[in-house]
């Protein structure tokens, strides 16, 4: 069981590795540099966030056939350009 396991895991490499192996959706090829998954190596955090907003990235993955993790990618870059841009901005919060 144990070797079986790890010629899987040297096949997959990563999560993201089988994200892309189970991925539903073709992402857009004219837009390659606002791929998430395209621009670094992905890493695993975590954040607390309100349970509708799980729901919503649930949903919104769903009707899209993609997965959460590309549905929040896709999002955090698209809001992060937007505040890099100055076309958003977030209120001030206190420093750690």
């Amino acid at each position: 069981m144990a070797t079986k396991k790890q010629a899987l895991e040297s096949r997959l490499g990563s999560w993201t590795d089988q994200a892309n192996l189970t991925r539903t959706h073709q992402p857009d090829t004219a837009s390659p540099a606002t791929d998430p998954a395209a621009t670094a190596p992905a890493s695993r955090e975590s954040y607390e966030v309100a349970r509708s907003l799980i729901d919503r990235i649930t949903d919104t993955a769903h009707a899209h056939g993609l997965t959460h993790h590309e549905v929040v990618g896709h999002l955090l870059t698209w809001a992060l350009d937007q505040v890099d841009a100055g076309h958003h901005t977030l209120p001030v919060g206190h420093q750690p």
